[in-house]
C-alpha cells in the first residue's frame, strides 16, 4: 500500500508550503491601522501577499477574520482582500461575504494566484487558492478551491466563486485494500467570449486507483479519463 501512504504524505507536506507568501510586517501594521482591525480577531499565521506582476507599486494582500469565537480544533473566518502600495496604503479592499470553516476537514493555507487570468481585454483577474484537508488515515480527503477577483474603482469584484480545483478521497484498511479518486483541474482562456468576458475552459483528470490483496502481494489498478467544461460570464459572474 506504498501509494496511499505516498499519496498522504505528498499532501501533508504540499498543505505546509501553502501558508509560505509571508506578509511584509511593515504594509500588515499599516494595513491594520488603516482598516481599524482587532490584532486578536487576525489569523496571522494564514495572512498571506504577493506583488501584482501587472501592476506598478501594487501588493494583493489577504487578512483572515475570526467571525465568533475561536475554539480548539474550529473556527471560522472571512477574509479581509486588499491590494495596498509599498507601504500597505490601501487602493483596494473587499470584505469577503464568504465564510471558511475550520473543523474536522481542516483549513491548512491560502495562496494568492497571479496567473494570466485575463478575462477581457481590459481584465486580468487574481485567485485566491484555499486548501483543506482532513487528518483521517483510513478515510484520507482534501480538496482547494479558487475564487477570481479583480479591481474595481476602490473595490474588487468577485467573478468566480471557490470553484473546485483539485480533490481526494479514499477509503483503505491502511494496509493494502482500498480505493481512491483524485480529481485535478486546470482553469484556460477559451477563444469565445459571453458578454464581452472570456470563457473559461475547464480540463479535468479524474484518477481512480483500487487495491487489493493477491497472494500476498498488493496490486493496484488504476484508471484515468480526461473532461472538459465551459463556465460563461453572465449576471456578473463565471457559471
Amino acid at each position: 500500500m506504498r501509494k496511499y501512504i505516498f499519496i498522504g504524505m505528498m499532501i501533508f507536506s504540499f498543505a505546509g508550503v501553502l501558508q509560505g507568501q509571508e506578509i511584509n510586517s511593515v504594509r500588515f501594521e499599516n494595513i491594520i491601522k488603516s482598516l481599524k482591525l482587532d490584532k486578536v480577531k487576525i489569523k496571522e499565521e494564514f495572512c498571506t501577499e504577493k506583488k501584482m506582476p501587472n501592476a506598478e507599486n501594487a501588493y494583493i494582500a489577504v487578512l483572515p477574520i475570526l467571525q465568533g469565537k475561536e475554539e480548539e480544533d474550529f473556527f471560522v473566518i472571512r477574509n479581509y482582500i486588499v491590494i495596498t502600495d509599498e507601504k500597505g496604503g490601501i487602493k483596494n479592499q473587499y470584505f469577503d461575504p464568504v465564510e471558511i470553516t475550520s473543523d474536522a476537514i481542516m483549513l491548512r493555507g491560502l495562496t494568492i494566484d497571479t496567473g494570466l487570468y485575463n478575462i477581457s481585454s481590459e481584465i486580468r483577474a487574481f485567485g485566491l487558492k484555499v486548501y483543506v484537508q482532513n487528518g483521517s488515515q483510513p478515510n484520507p480527503y482534501s480538496s482547494e478551491t479558487i475564487s477570481l477577483y479583480y479591481p474595481a474603482a476602490q473595490t474588487l469584484k468577485k467573478v468566480l466563486n471557490e470553484f473546485e480545483l483539485s480533490r481526494y478521497s479514499g477509503e483503505w484498511d491502511t494496509r493494502c485494500t482500498g480505493e481512491s479518486d483524485d480529481d485535478h483541474s486546470v482553469i484556460m482562456m477559451d477563444k469565445t467570449k459571453t458578454n464581452h468576458f472570456t470563457d473559461l475552459k475547464i480540463k479535468t483528470i479524474s484518477v481512480n486507483r483500487k487495491t487489493k490483496e493477491v497472494n500476498g502481494d498488493c496490486k493496484e489498478n488504476e484508471t484515468s479519463k480526461t473532461s472538459y467544461r465551459i463556465l460563461k460570464f453572465k449576471n456578473g459572474k463565471y457559471l
